[in-house]
């Protein structure tokens, strides 16, 4: 962004461009998504659009950002009510709520990724960063209950989870948004993890004799 919204009236005027372009990706698609259009569609000049944003990459990924924002949000208050021992339901969760953008034909949430996934660099370390989140997530709830990762397995698992969904959203494959991907993603991330072993009981001296 050209111009930080630090004024309640700036707040605003963002959160109207913002919304304004959530609408014409809804129902007109990408294509539609010029800043004139974005501008006309919120009421502004087109001078008042380029005060806070360059460009409409730079809207896309300040929509991209406050989308994100939500979904860890709604993430974190649905782990909080799972239990931490048992990780393979908050690994679910979290690649559930990860794979949301892809369910449904219309969503505005899938159109801004998938429009944000085609403007990344094809640097793997940026893809990955898709993912790290959910991780980050996955972990911070099942802290102390399974083996860290450590910096090898947290490099292959987030480029594993974030290539195979950056592949199939390309491809525009069928698999995306399905149960069956869903399920092959939790059983990929469920692999890496080890539990903790549980450390044995020391029986009290004397006891057993």
């Amino acid at each position: 962004m050209r111009k930080s919204p630090v004024q309640g009236r700036s707040q605003a005027t963002v959160e109207t461009i913002l919304e304004a372009s959530a609408q014409i990706l809804h129902r007109e698609g990408e294509a539609a998504l010029t800043t004139n259009r974005i501008a006309a569609h919120a009421g502004f000049s087109i001078g008042t659009l380029y005060q806070y944003f360059p460009n409409r990459d730079a809207i896309l990924a300040a929509m991209a950002e406050r989308e994100q924002r939500r979904v860890l949000a709604r993430l974190e208050t649905e782990l909080a009510t799972l239990d931490p021992a048992d990780p393979e339901p908050a690994v679910r969760q979290a690649i559930r709520t990860f794979l949301g953008a892809f369910r449904g034909r219309h969503g505005v949430r899938r159109a801004i990724i998938l429009a944000t996934l085609r403007r990344l660099p094809k640097d793997a370390k940026d893809n990955a960063s898709l993912a790290e989140p959910m991780l980050e997530a996955i972990e911070a709830r099942c802290a102390g209950h399974f083996e860290p990762l450590g910096e090898a397995g947290r490099y292959v698992l987030l480029r594993a989870v974030a290539g195979a969904v950056r592949s199939a959203a390309f491809e525009r494959s069928p698999l995306l948004g399905t149960e069956a991907f869903e399920e092959a993603l939790v059983r990929l991330v469920m692999g890496m993890l080890r539990p903790i072993p549980a450390t044995p009981r020391r029986l009290p001296e004397g006891a057993g004799n």
